[in-house]
């Protein structure tokens, strides 16, 4: 079963660089009741708010829940249930450049042919 190691270390990752470039964040960043585990679930939970177990959010909103999660003291996060996948943003695949459609085919046109107007070839060389 996946674990979500990855997803914490990328989301930990962000906040560190964030807290460094901003130091009002810094602050907010160090409170001794907040955790990255947390931080996680709290991703998590509001990510399920959208639509159940299986969707795909953008990197900028998840990193914005993080953040508002540090910022906001009254946060409570709600106990998960059921098996959570989480891909890391660093993890995500970009699509690939579009295939072309496949030509589509046309459908044979039904046709009567009567045996004296037709001529029936036969594959050994005989008319």
């Amino acid at each position: 079963m996946p674990t979500n190691n990855n997803f914490e270390t990328v989301i930990k990752d962000y906040l560190d660089n964030r807290a460094r470039e901003d130091s009002l964040f810094a602050e907010t960043y160090k409170k001794a009741n907040k955790s990255i585990k947390e931080c996680c679930r709290y991703i998590i939970s509001r990510a399920r708010k959208l639509g159940g177990t299986a969707v795909a959010v953008d990197d900028a909103t998840v990193y914005g829940w993080a953040v508002h999660y540090y910022d906001e003291d009254n946060i409570k996060v709600e106990a998960s249930s059921g098996r959570v996948e989480v891909a890391a943003p660093a993890a995500v695949v970009k699509p690939g450049p579009a295939k072309p459609a496949a030509p589509k085919r046309q459908k044979a046109k039904k046709t009567n042919h009567r045996a004296d107007d037709s001529l029936q070839l036969s594959l050994f060389g005989e008319l």
